[in-house]
């Protein structure tokens, strides 16, 4: 599958049109942001990247905040990455997050071969990075997808002393599912004015939990079971989505 791009702003989201130049892997404010947004479920790299290259919002700190009630909805740009057959892989950017659709439908799970992506410019290729399943077409080991990460990072703007862990990290969480003895089927993300709330998909249990919070306040996360009349896929999917969100509204109202 062949893409190339297309990179706008929403209107209203910026104060100045050359922003949109900035969404490259070349820019270190940018790829700070983008490595902590859009790999939240990478537990191994998000917690390198916090101990070693804090993320100070830099980029991410452009975007106004946007209260509606109780609820937070984030401005956020957009990146269309378009297939050469004319479908679109939207890339929805918040401040503390990331999302995909493809021709307007939300994506929960990687649906793209890493032989898809491994020919493609370097900031596209990490663009679409985060819905790359190796297992399709499986036909990578860890010392060779290592060196194609290891390369790739030292054409952008992370440090030279960070790019050997930055890649161990990434190729961890593609090849070896982050470590959990069991993959979860998805995550979802739900933001509010300070905080990045998530839940974990897990056969039969969703997982809500507080990824983190801007101010240090922690929430204890909860496990709901998904009811027997929910079917898996999608419905389980906007089950989850649904319960995420009552969640972080009954939290704010405490």
């Amino acid at each position: 599958m062949d893409f190339y791009k297309i990179i706008h702003q929403n209107a209203g989201d910026m104060d100045t049109s050359s922003e949109a130049d900035n969404i490259t892997m070349t820019n270190w404010t940018f790829l700070q942001y983008w490595l902590c947004a859009a790999f939240t479920h990478c537990y191994f790299l998000w917690k390198y990247l916090s101990e070693k290259l804090p993320h100070l919002y830099q980029w991410s700190s452009q975007f106004p905040r946007n209260n509606k009630g109780q609820e937070n909805i984030p401005a956020y740009k957009t990146v269309d990455i378009v297939a050469a057959d004319g479908n679109k892989i939207v890339i929805l950017l918040y401040r503390y997050h990331v999302e995909y659709k493809i021709e307007g439908r939300e994506l929960y799970q990687p649906c793209l071969s890493y032989n898809s992506v491994e020919n493609l410019d370097n900031d596209t290729f990490f663009l679409l990075l985060p819905i790359v399943d190796v297992m399709i077409n499986y036909e990578y080991t860890s010392k060779n997808m290592m060196a194609d990460l290891s390369r790739r990072l030292s054409e952008t703007a992370l440090p030279k002393e960070y790019i050997e862990e930055v890649a161990s990290k990434l190729k961890l969480w593609l090849i070896d599912a982050d470590g959990a003895e069991d993959e979860p089927l998805w995550f979802i993300w739900q933001e509010t004015d300070d905080s990045l709330y998530g839940a974990i998909c897990w056969p039969g249990e969703i997982d809500l939990f507080q990824q983190y919070n801007t101010a240090g306040k922690c929430v204890t996360g909860k496990y709901i079971t998904i009811p027997d009349t929910i079917q898996e896929g999608e419905d389980a999917y906007l089950w989850g989505k649904h319960a995420l969100a009552q969640w972080v509204s009954s939290l704010s109202l405490e």
